[in-house]
């Protein structure tokens, strides 16, 4: 098999899978590398003068990783895999095949989309908004363990919200009088808040130089958790200036596949929360028909 694009994760998962059957439609030669049986296997990496190589075994096969045209990986945490949390002396073995890995996908010359160090600037959202900053405006921010900057904080904005600072996902809530109450539990860690910004939602999932936006419409603060029903979603064409920057923020953070997350404010300003390093694009897909996971195959190939 030469030239060939690999997809790495958990087959059934509805990103991974969607990305592995537009392949099989455009006929683009590729490989599955699920996840639970890789942890059964092996793989070894190594850099020549030629550049990064390796192999992975997988079912007793093995795979030469030298002609790897593009990668998808949607890796999940090794121990939470049933292989390996049923078995934890298996966690140095998985251990060591994931290093293994991240050497390579590092290093190889093939399209990856994404690796781990583009991921990493999105564990900390207020240095990712510093990068962000530079392409579209950002909410007004703190993040203190400060009581006093809080109460300030909302008096200057009036509504504001707060939600997590790192790449663990959280639900973001509006403040409200109940929560100056609870503001003594700063003293534990810090948290963010941010001034609440009124507007149309709209999702940017760009790969490569391709984007596909989708306007939400929601009466949920954070449209993800809207249980109401009410939640739409359609498909819109960003002004060409946006559009651009949703794919020059995207590059900039090394990333091949992004879902830039905008607000189109109220007061006429293009504000960015997020851009996220691993969309789980398709519930956007599925609600629009934007052919995401195509794009993501063409990319590979």
């Amino acid at each position: 098999m030469s030239g060939f694009a690999v997809v790495m994760g958990l087959p059934n998962e509805p990103p991974m899978a969607a990305v592995i059957r537009e392949l099989t439609q455009i006929r683009a030669p590729h490989m599955v590398v699920d996840q639970r049986r890789l942890a059964l296997g092996g793989a070894r990496t190594w850099s020549t003068e030629r550049g990064s190589s390796g192999m992975i075994l997988v079912d007793g096969v093995e795979v030469l990783l030298d002609e790897v045209a593009g990668v998808y990986t949607r890796l999940s945490t090794w121990s939470q895999l049933p292989e390996v949390s049923d078995d934890p002396t298996r966690l140095e073995h998985v251990g060591r095949i994931h290093e293994a890995l991240e050497a390579w996908l590092e290093t190889t010359s093939a399209c990856v989309i994404n690796r781990t160090s583009a991921n990493d600037t999105n564990n900390s959202k207020p240095y990712q908004a510093l990068i962000i900053r530079d392409h579209f405006d950002i909410p007004a921010t703190l993040v203190t363990n400060d009581v006093d900057a809080v109460v300030a904080f909302r008096q200057e904005f009036g509504d504001i919200v707060y939600k997590s600072t790192s790449g663990e996902r959280s639900i973001v809530t509006s403040f409200t009088d109940a929560d100056v109450e609870r503001l003594s539990l700063l003293a534990s860690a810090p948290v963010q808040f941010q001034e609440f910004v009124p507007g149309l939602d709209v999702r940017a999932h760009v790969v490569g130089s391709e984007v596909f936006a989708t306007a939400v419409e929601s009466e949920a603060v954070d449209y993800r958790y809207d249980t109401s029903g009410r939640t739409r979603m359609t498909p819109i064409q960003l002004p060409a200036e946006i559009a651009a920057e949703c794919v020059a923020v995207t590059r900039r953070l090394g990333l091949e596949l992004s879902g830039v997350d905008l607000r189109f404010a109220d007061d006429g300003r293009v504000v960015c929360f997020e851009v996220n390093p691993s969309p789980a694009f398709i519930v956007y897909e599925d609600q629009t028909g934007q052919p995401i996971a195509a794009a993501i195959a063409r990319r590979l190939a």
